[in-house]
């Protein structure tokens, strides 16, 4: 992939979402300013981003759905499917194994962990269950690329360990805590608390 920013890149994995939805609902053309009110992103960065990737759409025409949500996803996902193991199958832990759109297209959960013996074993949603301590086994063997903390705060540091220990190289952090590791490994840190109180304050503006 040429060398594109990871704001870039972030904005595009948004298009693509949109563009899925368009797709859906068989719209065969889109323009920027289209994208611009749906995405809340400027039309003027969308035509900037998207001609990063190639020359793609035609003045004063617009993009063909299809070509353009096939130019980001040839650049950016590079038909890679991404494999995601889950630690933690508590309330929230157990939402995302029941979220459709994780197995869909780009991205397969492969495998969850969990100390509670009373559900390990289970499937959800077609994904198995594993105990903590066979982390390293299980990542190795389903090829997972990234995890998912969805355990207390009092425990995220811990998993975070075993999963740096396990080869993962991203993590989604849900835990209201933050976490330590090494600089190869990126953290996205996903707050809901904060997510909403920045929200509103920003609204209140």
């Amino acid at each position: 992939m040429k060398n594109i920013s990871r704001r870039t890149v972030d904005r595009a994995l948004i298009y693509i979402r949109t563009l899925e939805h368009l797709i859906k609902e068989k719209r065969y053309l889109v323009s920027s300013k289209d994208l611009a009110l749906i995405t809340g992103i400027s039309d003027v960065q969308i035509r900037k981003d998207i001609s990063s990737f190639g020359k793609v759409g035609r003045p004063r025409i617009g993009y063909k759905t299809a070509e353009l949500n096939k130019t980001l996803k040839g650049f950016v996902l590079q038909e890679n499917v991404v494999h995601v193991a889950l630690f933690g199958v508590g309330h929230l832990g157990t939402a995302i194994l029941r979220y459709p759109a994780f197995n869909e297209d780009n991205i397969k959960l492969v495998a969850a962990f969990e100390k509670d013996k009373s559900k390990i074993g289970k499937k959800i949603n077609g994904v198995r269950v594993y105990p903590v301590e066979m982390a390293p086994k299980i990542i190795k063997r389903t090829h997972a690329d990234l995890g998912i903390i969805a355990v207390p705060a009092s425990h995220s540091q811990e998993v975070a360990d075993i999963m740096v220990l396990s080869g993962l190289r991203g993590i989604v952090n849900f835990a209201p805590a933050s976490i330590s590791v090494p600089k190869s490994v990126i953290v996205k840190d996903i707050d809901f608390t904060i997510e909403l109180l920045s929200l509103f304050c920003n609204s209140q503006r």
